[in-house]
């Protein structure tokens, strides 16, 4: 018989990040799954039966720290998965890079792990820098006189900092001025009189970037706003996942947001794996299975299974020197879309498309290629 392939994961079952890191691991079963379904993993021609490990980290850091280096020293994986969020990536990077281990990251889209020198981090997910670089230009395109940016953010952690950075510097080449750059305290913050100071610039473009209880507070104020039309656009990072809605309800119509992956835009005859039909069947069975709903972060976990599955292929063994040097080579599409990285390990090959909230439903409004629908503008 031959030897089993071992993958791990460190995955958030409980805390902040519970939701995500539950569709995040039901999303690596899915392809675990997949590939056995397939006879298995092909490893120098043979194909080995594949298994998960996976351990909660209570969505911390130091848990994570302990999670990981269990799967290294104790469970001895083959392939070492990331956790989802920025924060808790770098923390599993951190110990992976004390054992030269390659992490397959599908939920850390921060640099803190590149600024720290780690180059052996493969990522599946567009940069946080480049979220909402296609916002001014949407903004633009429904309004040619649209001119003045206000960006709300926490004044914590680097995704944070890296979205709003990355959309603020793709404004200012447009011709877009800051009228107001609020950087709040998470623990220290009256979305009530944020939203008043907002709506009295008229800005023609806001940015939201917050953890998820964050922009649901600055989105709920802003939808109660007496004047809410005085204000062009409003972009909230958590718009397009599904707590969004239901934590506002009707009043989430007109918030606009990014999303890595949606169906819409699957790649239908992909280079790797499933196509497109196949591959949502699949991570809909992975959800109702895990009782969770089904949104990005369990796409992005799937694509990274798919993304590491080639390189062993290609690779023709476990080593992961071998698999890093593969990776950094490969240029292919999964359902979930296109695979190139640059020598750092950072995704290079595909980009974020912005989605609406319209009448209960979202639609794909950014790039135009892509869209399903038009922008409901002013919001």
């Amino acid at each position: 018989m031959a030897a089993t392939v071992k993958a791990g994961i460190s995955a958030s079952l409980t805390g902040q990040f519970a939701t995500q890191g539950q569709q995040a691991l039901a999303g690596l079963s899915a392809w675990v799954d997949y590939v056995n379904d397939q006879g298995g993993l092909t490893v120098a021609g043979e194909k080995r039966p594949v298994t998960l490990v996976s351990y909660d980290d209570g969505s911390t850091a130091d848990a994570t720290r302990r999670a990981t280096e269990r799967l290294i020293t104790d469970d001895k994986v083959d392939l070492l998965f990331g956790p989802y969020s920025a924060g808790l990536t770098t923390a599993a990077a951190e110990v992976a890079e004390t054992h030269g281990r390659v992490v397959w990251n599908h939920g850390g889209a921060g640099d803190a792990h590149y600024a720290r020198g780690f180059r052996k981090v493969i990522s599946v997910l567009t940069p946080a820098d480049q979220y909402l670089v296609g916002a001014p230009q949407l903004v633009r395109h429904a309004n040619p006189e649209a001119s003045r940016l206000v960006i709300l953010r926490i004044d914590t952690g680097a995704f944070a900092r890296l979205v709003a950075r990355g959309a603020e510097t793709a404004a200012h080449e447009l011709g877009f001025t800051t009228a107001l750059d609020l950087r709040y305290r998470p623990t220290q913050v009256s979305f009530t009189e944020i939203a008043r100071h907002v709506a009295e610039q008229e800005p023609d473009l806001v940015v939201s970037v917050g953890r998820i209880r964050h922009d649901l507070g600055t989105a709920r104020a802003l939808a109660r706003l007496p004047n809410r039309n005085n204000i062009g656009l409003a972009v909230v990072i958590a718009a397009p996942i599904g707590g969004f809605e239901e934590a506002l309800g009707g009043s989430a119509d007109g918030f606009v947001g990014p999303s890595q992956w949606e169906p819409a835009f699957s790649i239908p005859t992909p280079d790797v794996g499933p196509d497109a039909a196949e591959a949502l069947r699949m991570l809909n069975d992975a959800a109702e299975n895990a009782g969770v709903p089904i949104d990005y972060p369990m796409a992005q976990a799937m694509a990274a299974g798919l993304v590491a599955e080639r390189c062993v292929a290609v690779a023709g063994d476990l080593d992961d020197d071998a698999l890093l040097g593969v990776a950094v080579d490969a240029d292919f599409t999964t359902f979930y879309g296109r695979f190139k990285i640059d020598e750092s390990g950072r995704q290079i090959g595909r980009s974020v498309a912005l989605i609406q909230r319209q009448n209960g439903r979202k639609v794909v409004v950014w790039p135009q290629e892509l869209a399903e629908g038009e922008l409901q503008y002013p919001f």
